[in-house]
């Protein structure tokens, strides 16, 4: 198992990961640093080093909660997104044909991308 060697708040740590997992290692260690540091700067350096890991922890459960809630908001907006297909599919079988079932084929082809687009993110 790989170690990796990172600096937190001024303070190295050794620490194992994954095969192929150095760099994210790094990468994350380096957001937590910067956070600390940021903490640490707007408090004049006045905080000890627990009450400060404790806080940035805390921040990064905050960030970490709101990524979760957006996630479930997109989530449902696809799901909805998804729904209102399955309507126009329907409708546009019980149509037929003719200039209402091309405007439908037109609104499901542009649904189908807006849900395509909230797929990529």
């Amino acid at each position: 198992m790989p170690t990796v060697e990172i600096t937190v708040n001024g303070r190295r740590h050794v620490v194992q990961c994954g095969e192929g997992e150095e760099q994210r290692l790094r990468d994350l260690a380096a957001y937590v640093d910067a956070r600390v540091q940021d903490l640490a700067r707007r408090h004049g350096g006045l905080v000890g080093d627990s009450r400060l890991l404790v806080l940035v922890a805390l921040l990064l459960a905050d960030e970490l909660d709101d990524a979760y809630a957006a996630l479930k908001a997109r989530e449902r907006e696809l799901e909805a997104l998804r729904a209102e297909l399955r309507a126009l599919r329907r409708r546009l079988e019980e149509a037929g044909s003719g200039e209402d079932a091309a405007r439908l084929a037109a609104l499901a082809g542009r649904l189908e991308a807006l849900a395509a687009r909230l797929d990529a993110l």
